[in-house]
């Protein structure tokens, strides 16, 4: 008999996921009643598998978070597959390469090859994170009845933080503040710094018949910076490692990309498969008014109209957003390539959304209903987060 995922044991721990928790641990060990439904759902669609793929896809899923975001996009694309009315073949062999992709999917006389891809961070931002990570668990756990903490920035070094010495010395700063005589409209704060490391607190006064109820320390997380991520450019690269990985398919191909950033205009995601956009300026003669249009340009992972290039894949499958507690809420998205070798079924494969090139820009049209393709009711997962039935 098959290990299951998750263990066989009572839980009672209400408490939410901890910084420097996996979201295996938190599932392992969350009581709540609706979190119950998920593992549910994670062994269910696991029990699908079968041998070394159920023993693969269960030990990622225990592992750390990279590892289990992957595995779920593999198991939840599997889970669509089969649910949709297809044949399902777990890296099936090719006749010339000993690389395998993941799934081969049969309905009728149509066959459709898919690759999944969720792309992660570099180790230099792995390591920084966790320090993070680390450091918030430990400063989470400072514990003042009286106050909360917002983090309203932090300065990391390349060591390991000194967590421990922060929340002893912020315990103390609390423990001389008087929650009852704070001036709301100048909350205290002060920046406690040691080995490279600097740590930016504002303390927050508990309502006065919430104190001594305090689970957690931190209740505003403001520490962390705007920054420029070019999610374009990350997710051709993605699509550039599997592109060419199996060599040539006779049949559709689809690559599936897990992200976790794109904004619900899909604006990124257009100008990474159909070209950027550029601004030029017309009207240069004096007198005559400056007017500037948008020309797009050739950098598109699909080419451009008259120039269509990478035509073994058929299409690219965004899955964004997507949630091991209730994968429903995802965003997915299918970009049909324009002139494809192989074209894919025009009947919907995946839930959301299919984009297809209209001359100018995509038409879009719905595809499945994600919750009826997974059957799934409207009001799954019941239960409370923070509470036994």
């Amino acid at each position: 008999m098959r290990r299951p995922i998750y263990d066989d044991r009572e839980r009672t721990d209400l408490s939410p996921q901890r910084n420097d928790e996996t979201s295996f641990a938190f599932f392992n060990r969350a009581g709540g009643s609706q979190w119950r439904h998920s593992r549910t759902l994670h062994q269910e669609w696991a029990d699908r598998l079968h041998g070394r793929d159920y023993a693969e896809v269960r030990a990622a899923l225990r592992a750390d978070d990279a590892k289990a975001r992957s595995a779920f996009l593999e198991l939840y694309l599997h889970e669509c597959l089969v649910r949709g009315g297809h044949e399902v073949v777990i890296h099936p062999e090719l006749d010339h390469t000993s690389r395998r992709p993941d799934f081969l999917a049969s309905r009728e006389t149509r066959r459709v090859f898919v690759e999944a891809i969720a792309p992660g961070s570099s180790p230099s931002d792995i390591a920084a994170a966790n320090r993070m990570k680390v450091l918030l668990a430990v400063l989470d756990q400072v514990g003042d009845d009286n106050f909360f903490l917002m983090t309203n920035s932090i300065t990391q070094a390349r060591s390991s933080a000194p967590a421990k010495i922060f929340r002893e010395q912020i315990r103390k700063w609390l423990a001389a503040l008087d929650p009852d005589s704070v001036d709301t409209d100048d909350l205290p704060t002060r920046t406690f710094e040691q080995n490279g490391w600097s740590v930016d607190i504002t303390a927050i006064p508990v309502k006065r018949d919430s104190r001594g109820n305090v689970r957690r320390s931190i209740g505003i997380y403001a520490h962390a910076e705007a920054q420029f991520i070019d999610d374009g450019a990350k997710l051709v690269a993605a699509i550039k490692t599997k592109a060419r990985r199996y060599g040539h398919f006779e049949a559709p191909f689809v690559i599936a990309v897990g992200t976790a950033t794109f904004d619900e205009d899909d604006e990124e995601v257009f100008n990474a498969l159909y070209g950027s956009v550029s601004w030029v300026l017309d009207g240069h003669n004096p007198g005559e008014e400056l007017t500037s249009r948008g020309v797009r340009n050739r950098d598109g992972y699909f080419g451009s109209p008259g120039a269509w290039k990478n035509r073994r894949v058929s299409g690219v499958l965004i899955v964004d957003q997507l949630s091991l507690h209730d994968p429903t809420h995802s965003r997915v998205s299918l970009w049909v390539h324009p002139d494809p070798l192989y074209p894919l079924p025009s009947e919907p494969m995946f839930p959301g959304v299919i984009h297809e090139w209209n001359g100018e820009s995509t038409d879009k049209r719905e595809a499945l209903d994600a919750r009826k393709l997974l059957g799934l009711a409207d009001d799954w997962p019941q239960g409370h987060r923070w509470q036994t039935d």
